[in-house]
């Protein structure tokens, strides 16, 4: 069995309650379908894990995920700036400066098909208050403009992999 074959199905094996199956779990648009597949009722674990298979297929083709654009639409409780995906924010190193000495920034940001987000920002020193949030909305904008597909909750984030050329550099040994 692939990852991508049990997407939305875990196991549940619990000696102390003598529950043995498979447990199917798809959330859409804020509704949880839930359902547990016995390993006793459907004749062994092969056939319960079919069996939740069958049923995580059918939510899915019933409830289809967001799209991109849909998903990154979604305005969150946090939000202050009024427009989804852009936010005002102070650079961490000088965050504990006076004010004056503060660097401020309008970021937008948009997730990416593997899970990841992308981020740009805009300086309000440079480009004014007004511009930096102008271009902060713009870039946004432009960016989901390109978003195609769906939104997969179940995107692996990955850490970048040093490249099979990309040795590190060590010192020449000596010979005693």
């Amino acid at each position: 069995m692939s990852r991508g074959s049990t997407y939305g199905i875990s196991r549940v094996d619990n000696e102390n309650s003598r529950t043995h199956g498979w447990l199917v779990t798809i959330q859409r648009r804020g509704v949880i379908y839930r359902k547990h597949f016995s390993d006793g009722v459907f004749g062994g674990k092969q056939r319960a894990f079919a069996a939740a298979k069958a049923y995580r297929d059918e939510v899915i083709a019933a409830h289809p995920p967001l799209s991109m654009q849909e998903y990154s639409n979604i305005v969150k409780k946090n939000n202050r700036s009024g427009v989804v995906g852009v936010c005002r924010y102070c650079a961490s190193e000088t965050r504990d400066l006076p004010e004056e000495k503060q660097r401020w920034f309008w970021v937008a940001s948009w997730p990416l098909p593997d899970g990841r987000r992308k981020r740009v920002k805009f300086s309000v020193k440079k480009y004014g208050e007004d511009g930096a949030f102008q271009m902060a909305m713009d870039a946004r904008t432009a960016a989901l403009g390109k978003l195609v597909g769906s939104f997969d909750p179940g995107a692996v984030r990955r850490k970048a992999t040093r490249r099979r050329g990309a040795r590190v550099a060590h010192a020449p040994q000596t010979q005693a």
